[in-house]
This record gives C-alpha cells, structure tokens and sequence, in this order.
C-alpha cells in the first residue's frame, strides 16, 4: 500500500478522476430509451464513484494497479444504477467495461507480473460459464447482461485472489437474495417477482477487491 502521504493524495487524484469520468459517462444511459436515469441520480453516481476511485488507491499494492481499481467503480457504480431502475445491462457499457479492464490488467502485469494476469483470465472465464449455465437452467431469473457482467467481475476476483473471487461470487447471490427478502417484506413484490442481479454482483466484486488480501501470491492459479 503507498505511503501515508503519497498514498492520500493519489487517493485524491483518483476519487476526482473517478468522480469526473462517471459524471461525464452519465448520458451514455440515455442512449438506450430503456436505460435513461433521471437526471438528479447524475451527481450521487459521480460521488459513489469517487469514493470507491479513492478507496481503490488506497488498496492497490502497485502503482499499475490503480488503474485497474479505478476502471471497476467507473463502469460499475454507472451499470449498478441502469440495471436497478431498467433491469438491464447494456453492451454500450459492458464491451467498453470489459476492454478497459483487459487494458488495466496487462498495465498491473508490468509490475505485478503474469501470474496474477492468468488468475485474472482463469476468473473471468469460469464466473462467465457458472453464470451461462444458470441463465441456461433459468432464462427467466438470469438474462446475458448478467452473464457478460459476471465474465468481467470475475477478472477482478481471479486476479485478487482465490478468497475474493469466491466473496465475488457468493456475494452476488447473498446481495440478491437480500434484495429479493426486502422487495417481499415490504409489499413491493412477491415470490414471481423479478429483481435486478446486477448491483449486488458489482457490490459483492467492489468490496471483494478492496478489502480481501489484493498480494499476487494469493490469485486463482497454484
């Protein structure tokens, strides 16, 4: 982790770059009618987004990973809120989501070396089947956003490490299965109601990779 000094005033640079970049990339919503945010949602994206930006700074064991930690709050506070109000998950968030993040690792490979790349590539890909075979078994409950989302969030997990790739995963389900317990408790849905998966991936992911052991030694490959 860098230093205190150091440290803070990346910590800085990155929640305002993050902040900034989400705001600007607010109207990349409204390019599908069906995923339009209301115009007041526009700011506290840009915070959320800076927040973690900064939290990610402050994670990261290597200067090339910052990057890395900065790109998953950026598209993923954004898609978190698309698919809270609409229930999707557009491709014109997703493809960019999972090309910038293919870029950031192979800048975190500079330093961090190829291990950690390949755990990362190992992540990706079996969170990605796992998430295709359930949306194959119940194509009601989960839909190809979900599928790609998981692809790219299980690269952050394969390249932290075993543990947060498995907090990755069971996180999405536990998250969803809160959700769906608060939409029946409060009256707004029933059991045939159904909910949007992909805030609580993208939670479950966030906190895995800031706060589970982020050290090369622990990525998926043996």
């Amino acid at each position: 982790m860098p230093d205190a000094a150091p440290g803070a005033v990346l910590a800085l640079v990155c929640a305002v770059a993050g902040g900034l970049t989400a705001y600007r990339m607010f109207p990349l919503a409204a390019r599908d009618p069906r995923t339009v945010l209301p115009g007041r949602w526009r700011w506290p994206i840009a915070i959320l987004t800076g927040l973690f930006g900064a939290l990610g700074a402050l994670t990261a064991e290597a200067p090339t990973e910052v990057l890395l930690y900065l790109v998953l709050p950026v598209f993923g506070v954004l898609l978190a809120a698309i698919d809270l109000r609409s229930k999707l998950l557009p491709n014109a968030l997703l493809l960019p989501f999972l090309a910038v993040t293919g870029i950031a690792l192979l800048v975190a490979a500079f330093e961090g070396g190829w291990r950690p790349l390949v755990g990362a590539l190992l992540g990706g890909a079996v969170m990605f089947l796992f998430y295709l075979l359930l949306a194959f078994i119940s194509p009601a409950g989960m839909g190809m956003g979900d599928v790609k989302l998981a692809g790219v969030l299980g690269l952050y997990g394969g390249y932290v490490g075993v543990g947060a790739w498995l907090a990755a995963l069971l996180g999405g389900f536990i998250f969803g299965g809160l959700a769906g317990i608060a939409l029946l408790l409060s009256g707004r849905g029933t059991r045939n109601t159904s909910f949007p998966f992909g805030p609580g991936m993208i939670l479950a992911a966030v906190l895995a990779v800031l706060f589970l052991d982020g050290s090369p030694e622990a990525s998926l490959p043996g």
